[in-house]
């Protein structure tokens, strides 16, 4: 008799999860249309669901050896989260108008149970890099006054360590109050977008616009993963969606495995970057900065840009370094079925930017964008959903929620430590006192922090938590603070692509079946331009869009201009291919002087512009003559 699956929970927790996943998107929605309680109350509830939703669905340690007791585990843990969580919103009033500062034995019980249990439901939805990060954060609030230095802080009891992990300093805090009122309203949308068959109408339009190119078949897979990452807002799950059809699709093209996973692992990072929706980043950004939204959506505008036509180019001159043939990517007819999906995708979309440009919260705009995106699909007969449709999407919509709803619950404690220790202001001490005479070297050590930090983390998480680490100490180096938040959110994404942690590269190599190294590689050079993004607005500002610098349109014409010279040298300089084959030493030049020109001031990124466009313009016609001797000879 064959042992049950390990990852398949019995009839009954899979029902009280999906239950848990349901009251979830019900009650965000619920409190949506305008029935509102304490934050703390609603960051609870919300979080209690989460739990149960997580114990119930995903399998904990002892799955593979023993199921069975594996199962009745969850459900103490379930039984757990109910006693803890009950207990803190029960008891909230009295704590934080009489014992806040002064916990009883039970509220510190409740308090390392409730800690305990997010610790572990962390685990579940993101492995163990997760709660390795949030327990040293616990484990330097408990032991951190031993070390020597600025490194230490003062002594902390372990009344005060529990209460700081557990309240709004901690597992409530600002994180997991940004996913409860911006992000799981747009996974909501992205559920609705989904079951609707709106979200399938992205690979088709990316299919259709890329048709009869060379590099038809990757130009197939940045359009599509761009338009998709940008409602979906996880790189690793964009690759699983979109990856499986356009990685065969680049191989069948003649694109060598690892750079077709290549090619789909740095593409769905691009969506979290693309306006206007930034997988719900712009939203998270203007909550927590009060920068507006549209300000924040001009500011991303080109470096958006700028991002895709690297990585578009990298793809045209890997094709011409092949000889690729050009290809149709257009065999799915424009029938009925598909421009159903488009009208109901228009009409989302319209329904979301419009209520944002007149101003309306991001979590109303993202609730009637999915309710018009459900009215549309339901006059349309090849969209229309059955009860069960409807019910899979309220499903979903908390289940798709869960693994960023507990990290950022987990991240919460990091958060504290950083606040409450005084950690934050030694490192941003150190990255400040470098920046005195070396922004650029404080700036690296920003970048590196905030990827190290980020790894294996969503964007959501790991952009709240790095900014509350590094961000301060970017800004106390003259960086605006849009710019800051930024720079750091572009490295938040950047780290699914960065070993060793590198989640959308995993999953490009599970679909490809090449070594993940090489993947991983191959991304890290078509990304170059995307590291060197953040450091370009802080050193040239006027890409941001700011009205300062749309006033001096000239020179922001030129600007970016010389970037986008300089994204496409950067490019050739990778392949090794512009029209022709490129020596070492072009490469090299061209590569160098792609750098300079997006990460050093003015002059120095001009001459660079220049020296990348002689370049450029001498292997064009070097090829040009080649052609034309070779058809003099003939």
């Amino acid at each position: 008799m064959s042992s049950p699956s390990t990852n398949v929970p019995g009839p009954a927790l899979r029902g009280l999860g999906l239950t848990a996943c349901a009251a979830l998107t019900l009650f965000i929605v619920w409190t949506t249309l305008g029935m509102r309680y304490p934050a703390q109350i609603m960051y609870g509830f919300v979080l209690l669901l989460g739990l149960i939703a997580t114990f119930s669905l995903k399998p904990g340690l002892l799955a593979e050896r023993c199921p069975r007791l594996d199962q009745g585990l969850s459900c103490l843990l379930i039984l757990l989260a109910l006693a803890s969580s009950g207990y803190y919103l029960v008891e909230y009033d009295d704590i934080a108008a009489f014992r806040e500062g002064l916990p009883n034995t039970q509220d510190l019980i409740c308090y390392a149970i409730g800690t305990l249990l997010v610790l572990e439901a962390a685990r579940r939805v993101e492995g163990w890099t997760l709660v390795a990060i949030t327990g040293g954060a616990l484990l330097y609030l408990f032991f951190g006054h031993f070390l020597p230095g600025e490194l230490g802080h003062r002594k902390l009891w372990f009344d005060q360590v529990l209460e700081v992990s557990y309240s709004y300093q901690g597992i409530y805090g600002i994180a997991l109050g940004a996913v409860v009122d911006v992000v799981l309203m747009f996974v909501i949308l992205g559920a609705a977008l989904r079951h609707t068959g709106a979200g399938d109408f992205f690979n088709f339009l990316a299919l259709r616009l890329a048709n009869g190119r060379r590099s038809g078949a990757a130009q197939a897979a940045i359009i599509g993963s761009a338009m998709f990452g940008s409602v979906n807002g996880s790189a690793p799950a964009n690759v699983m969606s979109t990856g499986v059809l356009t990685i065969p699709m680049m191989k069948r093209a003649g694109y060598q495995g690892r750079f077709a996973g290549a090619v789909e692992a740095v593409a769905s990072c691009s969506g979290q970057l693309m306006p206007p929706i930034m997988g719900v980043g712009a939203f998270i950004m203007a909550e927590i900065t009060g920068i507006p939204y549209p300000t924040i959506i001009l500011a991303a505008i080109v470096p958006a840009f700028l991002y895709l036509l690297a990585l578009s180019a990298a793809v045209a001159f890997e094709a011409g370094r092949l000889q690729l043939a050009p290809e149709s990517t257009a065999d799915d007819p424009f029938n009925r079925r598909r421009k159903s999906q488009g009208v109901v995708l228009l009409v989302g979309f319209t329904t979301l930017i419009t209520l944002l440009l007149l101003g309306y919260s991001p979590t109303w705009c993202g609730m009637s964008a999915a309710a018009a995106v459900l009215a549309s699909a339901t006059l349309l007969p090849d969209t229309r959903l059955s009860l069960k449709g409807l019910a899979n999407v309220v499903v979903d919509g908390g289940r798709d929620g869960l693994a960023v709803l507990v990290s950022c619950a987990a991240i919460g404690i990091v958060i504290g430590a950083v606040n409450v220790t005084g950690l934050g202001v030694t490192l941003n001490q150190a990255i400040v006192g470098l920046g005195e005479g070396h922004l650029l070297l404080a700036l690296i050590l920003a970048a590196f922090c905030s990827i190290l930090l980020g790894m294996g983390l969503p964007t959501a998480a790991s952009y709240l938590m790095v900014i509350f680490v590094a961000g301060p100490a970017i800004l106390d180096l003259g960086v605006d603070k849009l710019q800051t938040h930024l720079f750091v959110f572009y490295y938040a994404v950047l780290s699914a692509i960065t070993p060793p942690v590198a989640l959308a590269v995993f999953a490009s190599a599970a679909i490809t079946g090449e070594r993940t190294l090489s993947i991983a590689m191959s991304a890290l050079r078509l990304s170059l331009v995307a590291f060197l993004l953040p450091f370009a607005w802080v050193y040239h500002p006027e890409i941001n869009l700011e009205l300062h610098s749309l006033a001096n349109l000239p020179s922001l014409v030129a600007t970016i201009a010389m970037m986008v010279i300089a994204t496409i040298g950067i490019s050739a300089a990778n392949v090794g291919y512009s029209h022709r084959r490129l020596t070492i030493v072009e490469r090299l030049v061209v590569g160098i002087a792609g750098i300079i020109a997006l990460t050093q001031g003015m002059l120095p990124s001009v001459l660079a512009t220049i020296v990348i466009a002689a370049l450029l313009v001498n292997a064009y016609r070097s090829r040009q003559k080649a052609s034309t001797t070779r058809e003099a000879l003939h």
